[in-house]
C-alpha cells in the first residue's frame, strides 16, 4: 500500500527531532487538496511543549508526505479526513489518529 510508504516518510522526516531529552514528536495537521497547516509538539523531559519550529526541509518533507498520505488513502477508498495527529516515540513506535468528525476549515 502506498499509504504505508507515506507513514514511513513522515517518521523519517521527524526522527531528527528525537533528541536525548525528547521522547515523542507530534505532528498536528489540517490537510486539504491544495494546502496543509501543521505544527510540531514534543514531549521533552516528560512535559509537552507545543509549537516547536521545524527546519524548512523537514517541513517540506512532512507536508508532502501527509498530503500524499491523504491522497493515497482516498485512492484506497478509505474515508476522507482533514485533521490528523501523528506521534513518533523515541523507541520507533508511532501512531496516527484521524479526526473525521471535525469539518475542514475554510
Amino acid at each position: 500500500m502506498e499509504s504505508s510508504r507515506q507513514l514511513e516518510s513522515i517518521a523519517l522526516a521527524i526522527a531528527p527531532m528525537l533528541a536525548a531529552s525528547v521522547s515523542e514528536v507530534w505532528i498536528v495537521a489540517e490537510v486539504h487538496d491544495d494546502w496543509i497547516q501543521r505544527r510540531y509538539d514534543v514531549v521533552c523531559n516528560g512535559k509537552l511543549v507545543e509549537g516547536v519550529e521545524g527546519e524548512r526541509t523537514m517541513n517540506r518533507s512532512v507536508n508532502d508526505a501527509v498530503s500524499a498520505l491523504r491522497r493515497d488513502m482516498l485512492k484506497e477508498s478509505q474515508e476522507d479526513w482533514h485533521h490528523c495527529t501523528y506521534v513518533l516515540r523515541s523507541d520507533g513506535i508511532f501512531k496516527m489518529e484521524f479526526d473525521r468528525s471535525r469539518p475542514p476549515s475554510v
